[in-house]
């Protein structure tokens, strides 16, 4: 899955459990660790952990293998890092 593809295939995965204020950051000519990323928020903790377990559940349903995931504990803030690479 290249770059525009991942985009999209997060947007809508995070879209799909009604995440509220998705924003697309390109961030390629500011870092040589990703290209962009995908910001957006829930309406609770809940909703957050659910957002994020669906990415991850979706991304690896996809054949991706997701290189971390932090904040998942308190969910008051989640990062899924999905390093293209890892596509299958």
């Amino acid at each position: 899955m290249q770059g525009t593809e991942l985009k999209q295939f997060v947007v809508d995965k995070v879209d799909d459990l009604k995440a509220r204020d998705i924003v697309v950051l390109d961030v390629s000519k500011k870092s040589n660790v990703t290209d962009f990323m995908v910001i957006c928020s829930g309406t609770s903790k809940t909703h957050v952990r659910a957002i994020a377990e669906n990415v991850v559940a979706e991304a690896k349903q996809a054949g991706m293998q997701p290189q971390g995931v932090e904040g998942r504990d308190s969910s008051d803030w989640v990062l899924v890092d999905l390093d293209r690479k890892s596509v299958v």
